[in-house]
């Protein structure tokens, strides 16, 4: 059901969508770059970075979370307005190369 704006909240609403916007574009730099990390590490050491997946899921939630308030689908302002979104993914690390 459609939320209805009064003059003020309809221009804060717009606002803070444009700050989302620039958000997500900047996002989309930090997302190419952990890409380009990700390959490297791959390409080098044989698997990705385990530091970097967390990080890339984190990144992946806060992006969704974005892209649901830039498309109106909720009112929930993302970070910085809320809790950054934490990974429940639990990375396993391989016992059989340390040994």
């Amino acid at each position: 059901m459609p939320t209805q704006y009064d003059n003020k909240t309809a221009w804060q609403r717009v606002l803070f969508t444009a700050l989302f916007w620039v958000i997500f574009y900047v996002s989309q730099i930090v997302i190419a770059a952990v890409v380009v990390a990700q390959c490297a590490f791959f390409l080098i050491g044989g698997q990705a970075n385990k530091q970097l997946l967390t990080f890339g899921e984190n990144l992946s939630r806060y992006v969704h979370e974005v892209l649901k308030f830039l498309t109106f689908n909720t009112e929930q302002r993302p970070f910085p307005f809320s809790d950054f979104p934490k990974s429940d993914i639990i990375i396993a690390t391989d016992q059989s190369s340390q040994s």
